[in-house]
C-alpha cells in the first residue's frame, strides 16, 4: 500500500469509543519466558493489543529471521514462531532489506492478521532529513523498522482484511526512529488497537509569513521512539470530517506579543 494513504490532516476528531484513555504502558514487565539459541545479537520490540494492552506478543529479530510470540505466551520456541525472511534484490550481507510476512496474532477471541515485519536501509528517508542524515552519518549500521497488522476492533470496520482497522508503525514518528532494542527490558513498546489521538505525522517546521504543510495523523501512542501506531483511514473517519488547527508563532521581535493562527484542514494524503 502507498504510504501516503496513512497519513491524514486531523486534528480533532470525536469518536467516544476510540480516544478513551491510554493505558499505561510503563507499567509493563518487559520480559519472556522462554526464548531460543540466537546465531546473532537479538533485537527486541514488544507489541501489545486491545484497550488493556493484552496480549503481549513479542518480535525478537535474529539476523535474518523473525521470531513472533504470535499467541502471546511469552514462550518464543515454540513451533512455527521462527520466520525467515523475504530480501529484496538489493539486500546484502550486512543488513539491507528484509521483509517478514507474520501471519496471524491470537488475542483471546480476536484474530489480527497479515502481521508485517520490514527492516530496511534508510537512505530515502534522509535524503529529505537533515537531521537523520546528521544520524546516518554518525549511525552507519542503523536500519529502519516497519510493523504493520490488520487489527480486529469490535464495533469498528476498515479497509483492512475482513473490515478490520490497518495500523502501522512506519520507520519513525516525530519523537524518533523506530529501532529494536538491544534487551528485553529497554524494549519499544508499539500499541495496536488501542485508544487512538491526533499527533503530528512527523517532524515539523512552520514559519510565519512562509508556504508549508502541516501533517498530521489519527493513532495510538507506544512507549519510546517512533512507535505511533497511525491508522488507515479510509473508511474509518469520515470523509467530511473538516478540523481546525490553531498554531502559535513565536514573536520576530523581542517584546511583540505571539503571532496565532487558524487553519482549516481539508485534504488528505
Amino acid at each position: 500500500m502507498n504510504m501516503s494513504r496513512w497519513v491524514v490532516a486531523l486534528a480533532c476528531v470525536s469518536f467516544s469509543a476510540a480516544l478513551a484513555r491510554a493505558y499505561d504502558l510503563t507499567k509493563i514487565q518487559r520480559k519472556i519466558a522462554h526464548e531460543p539459541a540466537y546465531v546473532s545479537k537479538p533485537k527486541y520490540c514488544l507489541l501489545v493489543f486491545g484497550p488493556e494492552a493484552e496480549p503481549r506478543v513479542w518480535l525478537v529479530l535474529d539476523g535474518d529471521a523473525l521470531y513472533v510470540d504470535r499467541n502471546g505466551n511469552g514462550d518464543l520456541t515454540e513451533g512455527g514462531e521462527r520466520i525467515s525472511a523475504k530480501r529484496s534484490d538489493d539486500a546484502n550481507a550486512e543488513g539491507g532489506n528484509l521483509l517478514f510476512e507474520a501471519g496471524d496474532v491470537s488475542a483471546g477471541e480476536l484474530t489480527h492478521k497479515n502481521l508485517l515485519v520490514s527492516v530496511g536501509k534508510l537512505d530515502y528517508v534522509a535524503e529529505r532529513d537533515e537531521q537523520l542524515k546528521e544520524y546516518l552519518t554518525a549511525h552507519p549500521q542503523a536500519r529502519g523498522c516497519s510493523v504493520r497488522i490488520d487489527v480486529e476492533m469490535p464495533d469498528w470496520k476498515g479497509a483492512g482484511i475482513g473490515g478490520r482497522i490497518q495500523q502501522q508503525v512506519s520507520v519513525g514518528d516525530v519523537c524518533g526512529l523506530l529501532e529494536f532494542a538491544d534487551r528485553p527490558e529497554g524494549a519499544p513498546i508499539i500499541h495496536f488497537g488501542g485508544p487512538w489521538q491526533v499527533t503530528l505525522y512527523g517532524p515539523q517546521r512552520l514559519t510565519a509569513g512562509r508556504t508549508g504543510e502541516l501533517v498530521l495523523g489519527v493513532g495510538t501512542p507506544g512507549l519510546g521512539a517512533g512507535t505511533t501506531a497511525f491508522i488507515g483511514y479510509e473508511g474509518v473517519i469520515p470523509e467530511k470530517v473538516y478540523p481546525t488547527v490553531e498554531v502559535t508563532y513565536a514573536s520576530a521581535r523581542r517584546g511583540d506579543s505571539p503571532v496565532k493562527e487558524q487553519y482549516e484542514l481539508k485534504e488528505r494524503c
